[in-house]
């Protein structure tokens, strides 16, 4: 549609941009949050062998001394782990509301822009018809007048 512009297509712009720069933090954001369950999981499983070689029948007191402080070492790193899985969670949230904040922004200036190409279009119709109205009311003038013409 030729002679359409919308005058706020650099806030349109503007926002498309905001919502490609907010859409690759959540991607990044459920990357993370997808790694810090991967690391938790390992760890987990890490705990639960070390659980089993503490649980292991033996008579060495030193692999009982190792596994005891493995399986402490690997409780701990659970705690800190799952902290992590909490806090990439939110994070993970926070972007994904981000998001979905600037899309609906984008989408209420497109929704303007709609409208606004929409009442162009109206206008133009009008100005359209309103020509071929002048036209036949022209054509009509001079039928008339070249009738008219004969009968004086």
């Amino acid at each position: 549609m030729s002679g359409f512009r919308f005058a706020l297509q650099p806030l349109l712009d503007a926002r498309r941009r905001t919502e490609d720069e907010a859409r690759a933090r959540t991607f990044a954001a459920a990357n993370e949050s997808a790694r810090e369950r991967e690391r938790a999981a390992a760890l987990r499983a890490a705990f639960v062998r070390a659980g089993r070689a503490l649980h292991a029948p033996t008579s060495d007191l030193g692999a009982v001394r190792d596994a005891l402080a493995a399986a402490e070492l690997y409780g701990d790193a659970v705690a800190r782990a799952d902290a992590a899985v909490r806090r990439a969670a939110e994070r993970e949230a926070a972007a994904r509301a981000e998001f979905a904040r600037v899309r609906a922004e984008r989408r209420q200036v497109e929704a303007l822009r709609d409208r606004a190409r929409a009442a162009f279009r109206a206008e133009l119709a009008l100005r359209e018809e309103r020509e071929l109205d002048e036209a036949a009311g022209a054509r009509h003038n001079a039928a008339t007048l070249f009738a008219s013409s004969f009968h004086n």
